[in-house]
C-alpha cells in the first residue's frame, strides 16, 4: 500500500471516528439531546426534566401524557426572555412589581415580568371607561362597596388584564418570526401514556362509524378529571362488549373538527351511536356503568 493511499485512508478514519464522537457528545447519549431549539437555543432533555420538577407531582402524570404543552410554555419562556435581553432588560428575583407576594421567583422570571410591565407601561393610561366598566361587571361580586373604595383593586385587575393580552400579542409576533425546531421523535420518546389512556383518532371514528357496529364515543380530555374516572368504566365496557359494541375516547384538543361537528360542549359527553351510524342518545358528565349499561341495553346491546 502506498504512502499517499495510507493518508486517505487515515484521513477518512479521523473523519469518521470525528463524526462517531460528534453524534455521541451532542444529540447521542453522551451528550444532551435538545428537545428543541428557539432561534438556535436549545431546551435540552435536561431542562425539560427540571421545570418538570418544579410542577405539583399530581400534574406531573398528565405533563409525561403530553410533554408537548409544557414544551411549548418553555419556548414561550425562552423567547420572551431572548427578547427582554435583547431589548436591555434584565431585573433581579425583587425586580418586577407583578410578582405575586410569597411566591418564589428566579431572575429569568423577574426579568420577563419586568419586560412584560415595561411594555404594558408604554400603554395609554386606563381611561375612566375601562375602569367603569369592570366595576358594572363585577358590581355583585363587590357587597355594595363605592367604586371609590375599590378602585386600587380595578386597576390591578384591567392592569393584570392588559399585562395578558399585552403578552399574547407579544409571543404571537415573536412565535411567527422566530425559528423554532421541535424534536418530534425525542418527544414521542419522552411520551408515557398509562395503560386505560389510550385515545382515538378521526380516523379511527369514521372506520369505526362505517363499521356497522354500536358506538359509545366518550369526547373528553385526559387533562380532565372526570373524564379520567370515566376512562376505566369504559375500559371495562369495552372489554365485556368486545365483538358487540365499539368504545372509542376521543381528546377534543386534537380532534376539534369532530368535536364541533357533534357540538361538544362540556367535557366528558358520552355519545351513543347505534349500529346505523345514527346519534341515539348523550350524556354530559361522568357515566356509571350501570347507566351506560342500561343505555346500551335500549339499543339492544347486552
Amino acid at each position: 500500500m502506498n504512502k499517499k493511499i495510507k493518508i486517505t485512508i487515515a484521513v477518512l478514519a479521523v473523519l469518521i471516528l470525528g463524526g462517531v464522537a460528534a453524534y455521541l457528545f451532542t444529540i447521542g447519549p453522551l451528550g444532551k439531546p435538545a428537545l428543541a431549539t428557539v432561534n438556535g437555543e436549545k431546551i435540552t432533555v435536561e431542562l425539560f426534566q427540571k421545570e418538570l420538577a418544579k410542577i405539583n407531582p399530581s400534574s406531573q402524570e398528565l405533563i409525561r401524557e403530553d410533554p408537548s404543552k409544557l414544551l411549548d410554555l418553555i419556548v414561550n419562556r425562552t423567547l420572551l426572555l431572548q427578547q427582554a435581553k435583547k431589548e436591555g432588560v434584565t431585573a433581579s428575583p425583587k425586580g418586577s412589581a407583578s410578582t405575586t407576594p410569597g411566591e418564589p421567583q428566579d431572575q429569568e422570571t423577574a426579568t420577563i415580568m419586568a419586560y412584560l410591565d415595561k411594555k404594558v407601561a408604554a400603554l395609554p393610561p386606563i381611561a375612566p371607561e375601562e375602569i367603569e366598566q369592570i366595576y358594572v361587571a363585577y358590581k355583585g361580586q363587590l357587597a355594595g362597596r363605592k367604586k371609590e373604595e375599590v378602585l386600587p383593586l380595578i386597576r390591578q385587575m384591567i392592569e393584570a388584564q392588559r399585562q395578558e393580552k399585552e403578552a399574547g400579542k407579544l409571543l404571537a409576533e415573536l412565535r411567527k418570526d422566530g425559528r423554532i425546531e421541535i424534536n418530534g421523535r425525542t418527544l414521542q420518546k419522552m411520551t408515557v401514556v398509562p395503560q386505560g389512556m389510550e385515545t382515538q383518532t378521526e380516523a379511527d371514528f369514521r372506520k369505526a362509524l362505517a363499521g356497522g357496529k354500536p358506538m359509545v364515543v366518550d369526547f373528553g380530555s385526559n387533562s380532565c378529571i372526570p373524564c379520567r374516572q370515566l376512562r376505566p368504566v369504559l375500559q371495562k365496557v369495552r372489554k365485556d362488549q368486545e365483538g358487540k359494541l365499539e368504545v372509542l375516547i376521543i381528546e377534543i384538543d386534537k380532534n376539534q373538527q369532530l368535536a364541533a361537528e357533534y357540538q361538544i360542549q362540556v367535557m366528558p359527553t358520552v355519545v351513543f351511536i347505534d349500529k346505523a351510524g345514527k346519534e341515539v342518545f348523550r350524556h354530559q358528565g361522568f357515566m356509571s356503568e350501570e347507566k351506560i349499561k342500561e343505555q346500551l341495553a335500549k339499543m339492544g346491546v347486552g
